[in-house]
């Protein structure tokens, strides 16, 4: 299976979005899958952890770190890191994380049940 995925326009996380958008498409697709790939980037800018760095952050900051997850499994699947983090900030960096892409998979999970448990046209 190959994905392409053509970005028009970025302001930063293009791997991360890319990995969720891919992860919804086989799912949508109907290819089997243990679960979905949801993922944020955790960056450091001006000494503080943020989640969902933009372009400058990304760019211009400390540190970011993209963090892929099978959630289901609370398994990592890509995790890099771009700048410096302490041993202190790297747990908190984790967990900042996770709790955003529990969100991201929380609402992949949503659309997915949203389009194939609709009521048919004209149905009640």
């Amino acid at each position: 299976i190959d994905i392409y995925i053509e970005v028009v326009q970025a302001d930063g996380g293009t791997r991360t979005t890319g990995l969720t958008a891919a992860s919804l498409a086989l799912a949508d697709a109907g290819i089997p899958m243990a679960d979905l790939i949801a993922a944020v980037a955790v960056g450091k800018v001006d000494g503080q952890l943020v989640l969902d760095l933009n372009d400058v952050e990304d760019k211009y900051g400390e540190a970011d770190m993209p963090i892929a997850m099978a959630p289901r499994f609370n398994s990592i699947v890509l995790l890099q890191l771009n700048g410096r983090i302490s041993k202190d900030e790297f747990p908190k960096a984790l967990a900042l994380a996770k709790k955003g892409i529990m969100e991201i998979y929380r609402l992949q999970r949503e659309a997915l049940k949203r389009k194939y448990s609709a009521t048919p046209e004209g149905g009640m």
